[in-house]
């Protein structure tokens, strides 16, 4: 069997790069990086789909290559880059395209195949040398860490994970991951669409007097934006997530939830008191499918020699229930465990006076930032981002079970610092 051709580039109208190369600026900054890994968060109609397109073709010229452009629905991905890319591709280097399956294979044996997350059964199973993911905030993070991440294994092979912010959801996790000076295989950007010299300036200036500020920035300016029902809307990680240092002369709170799935618990310090009080908090724990004796023994092998100074803000459903199948309660594990010190109400604080007492000790009226969050506690940032309310109530919205991380730091904080009730002239206000 021969060795199957090198496939060459035509000449563009300057003897360089062929015409379905030619990118801006902004866009060569990714095409040229030789990391593995590559996130780019932009702005709609900044690019992205020519970006893909020759970053495929530019994989497809080596023989034997097999490379996906993968897009939230099998629909989306025939809409956005079926015809476009067979249209770009010369026609000189195609051997067969399969309009029902959406590939192309190359007379060098490689295949461009276009496909859907949508449809999962079709990711599996296959060596992948070059992946494109597509809109990748509206995709299920499964679909890259069980289905396409373990497909690049054998070959090595790199992925470009391309879309607009979402709020802070997986593409974000993505694009921090290119920002982290520890992650050797990863680069991210961020471009905001007036960065492509392809959109008129009059165009975003009526996009901006047509559209919502909040919208505006997201989609336009590609700023992970919040949700508008978020319940902490007072934490932003831009001003709450810092590097914190443990303080061993400290004692050392924790806030605790006695949910199975998971079991979660936040661990931070009080410095100050008064107007000056801050909350730190520098630890947390979060292990699925455990137990509350689970978690006992993953806090005394964490602080053990600090065993003395921790003291524990239970959820006080934890004194008449167990997480485990022992029949001890929650309280007595913990006790026998050797953490004595427990300080909760004798029934659940109103849900939103939990809440309440988060925000106001997340960030003062006058703007003051009084809660602050090591970057290692990933799941309790999450929590904080993510937690939300049933649209058009004030009850928390359980589907996502994002609530764990924040709950058990509220019950430390609303009992620390609870929200007070005045009264004027026997009136609740």
């Amino acid at each position: 069997m021969g060795v199957r051709p090198q496939l060459t580039l035509a000449k563009g109208p300057k003897g360089g790069r062929p015409n379905w190369a030619f990118l801006h600026s902004h866009q060569m900054k990714v095409f040229s990086s030789p990391k593995r890994y590559r996130c780019v968060v932009a702005g709609r109609r900044w690019g992205k789909t020519q970006l893909s397109k020759t970053e495929m073709i530019k994989e497809a010229r080596k023989p034997r290559r097999l490379i996906w452009y993968i897009a939230p629905t099998y629909q989306m991905a025939r809409q956005i880059m079926w015809e476009d890319i067979k249209d770009t591709i010369p026609r000189k280097w195609i051997k067969k395209i399969n309009e029902t399956q959406m590939s192309i294979t190359l007379k060098n044996a490689s295949v461009i195949a276009l496909k859907g997350a949508d449809k999962p059964d079709t990711l599996r199973g296959v060596g992948l040398h070059f992946v494109v993911m597509d809109e990748f905030q509206d995709m299920r993070p499964e679909t890259w860490n069980k289905v396409i991440q373990p497909t690049l294994a054998s070959t090595q092979g790199k992925a470009l994970f391309i879309g607009t912010p979402k709020s802070f959801n997986h593409l974000y996790d993505h694009y921090m991951r290119g920002q982290a000076t520890g992650e050797a295989s990863w680069d991210s950007w961020q471009f905001q669409t007036i960065t492509s010299p392809f959109i008129l300036p009059e165009e975003i200036a009526e996009a901006r007097r047509n559209m919502a500020d909040k919208d505006f920035r997201q989609e336009f300016e590609a700023s992970f934006e919040t949700m508008s029902n978020r319940v902490y809307h007072a934490f932003d990680r831009s001003k709450h997530v810092k590097r914190v240092k443990f303080d061993p002369k400290l004692p050392i709170r924790v806030g605790m939830d006695f949910n199975i799935q998971p079991m979660s618990a936040v661990l931070f310090q009080i410095h100050g008191d008064g107007k000056d009080t801050k909350i730190k908090v520098f630890d947390e724990i979060y292990l699925s499918n455990s137990n509350t004796f689970e978690m006992s023994e993953e806090l005394e092998r964490r602080y053990w020699r600090y065993r003395k100074q921790i003291i524990i803000y239970p959820d006080p459903a934890g004194g008449s229930k167990s997480t485990t199948s022992r029949g001890d309660s929650d309280f007595s594990i913990l006790r026998q465990k050797g953490f004595a010190r427990l300080k909760y109400r004798r029934k659940h604080p109103r849900i939103r006076d939990r809440v309440n007492s988060v925000n106001k000790m997340l960030m003062a009226a006058d703007g003051t930032i009084r809660t602050e969050v090591d970057h290692s506690c990933k799941e309790f940032i999450k929590s904080m981002e993510q937690t939300q309310y049933k649209k058009d109530t004030n009850d928390i919205d359980k589907k996502a079970s994002m609530e764990h991380m924040t709950d058990a730091f509220g019950y430390g904080v609303e009992l620390e610092y609870p929200v007070r009730e005045l009264r004027v002239l026997g009136v609740s206000i």
